[in-house]
């Protein structure tokens, strides 16, 4: 006869952490997050810079993602600098903190920064291929830069 101890209940969508192994874990996707893609909209810098969110949330943030996301800030304001308290300083003082930090469990990560970037952004406006190439310019290849390109190149298809 087989004893088996039964399980202890756990909320259904709860991830279970072996190591560094999730098991059971959904993505979490903001509400209306990608709806421009399908309704018809243009897709904003804040829901290009929150598709960064989702896609590489978890990466830490370093220098160069708050330059890039410094710059997608600049373009959606039209200031000539990123606001106080904004996404973009809150990405600069996170790379800076982050470079002194050893633990990587303890680095600020980039879904901190920019999970609802649209609520977060003063103003918000459609991603163009010149909104693109201003972060790319700020950028290496991949992260907010790439998500601002796609972003803008769809945009030109509707």
């Amino acid at each position: 006869m087989s004893h088996v101890q039964p399980k202890k209940p756990e909320p259904e969508h709860e991830a279970r952490k072996y190591g560094d192994v999730s098991e059971g874990q959904e993505p979490v996707v903001p509400t209306g997050l990608g709806s421009a893609a399908i309704d018809g909209d243009p897709i904003t810098i804040g829901e290009a810079l929150e598709a960064v969110a989702i896609s590489v949330g978890n990466k830490a943030v370093d220098q160069n993602d708050a330059d890039e996301i410094s710059a997608a800030e600049i373009r959606a304001t039209g200031e000539s600098t990123v606001r106080s308290g904004g996404v973009g300083e809150t990405a600069q003082a996170a790379a800076t903190l982050n470079s002194q930090v050893t633990r990587q469990q303890d680095k600020t990560k980039l879904s901190d920064i920019l999970t609802d970037a649209t609520e977060k952004l003063s103003v918000d406006k459609a991603v163009t291929k010149e909104d693109a190439e201003a972060v790319h310019a700020a950028a290496e290849p991949g992260g907010v830069a790439a998500s601002m390109a796609t972003a803008a190149n769809l945009n030109e298809l509707k």
